[in-house]
């Protein structure tokens, strides 16, 4: 095998190993916790659902070579992905700013009810 199909393998591994860590969390954390009253828990889940589509875009040709026929589409679904990442960032940001202003946050960073880890 070539470095280039080295690099190409390992980076289909890290994309699948990253979709299944991300998949898991948000699973994991919706099992674990009530994230949906929490606001920095939904930006958590947001950030991370974003993150986690984001990477099956990316690795979807691997297994289904059709996707790659319909670049405007596969184009414009990672630009948008791509593009959402700053106003949920921005989103975080606020929330964070007004539980911190409000006294809400506690000394570990989470809001108050044990969750929320930036």
């Amino acid at each position: 095998m070539s470095q280039a199909q080295w690099l190409v393998l390992a980076l289909k591994v890290a994309l699948i190993a990253g979709f299944i860590s991300l998949l898991a969390w948000v699973i994991l954390y919706s099992v674990l916790s009530d994230w949906w009253t929490s606001p920095i828990g939904r930006t958590l889940v947001a950030k991370t659902t974003l993150i986690a589509c984001t990477f099956l875009v990316i690795v979807m040709p691997t297994f289904f070579p059709w996707f790659t026929r319909h670049p405007l589409v596969t184009g414009w679904i990672d630009f948008t992905l791509i593009a959402l990442v700053s106003p949920t960032m921005w989103w975080r940001s606020l929330v964070w700013v007004k539980l911190h202003r409000a006294g809400k946050l506690h000394q570990d960073g989470s809001d108050g009810d044990g969750e929320g880890q930036a």
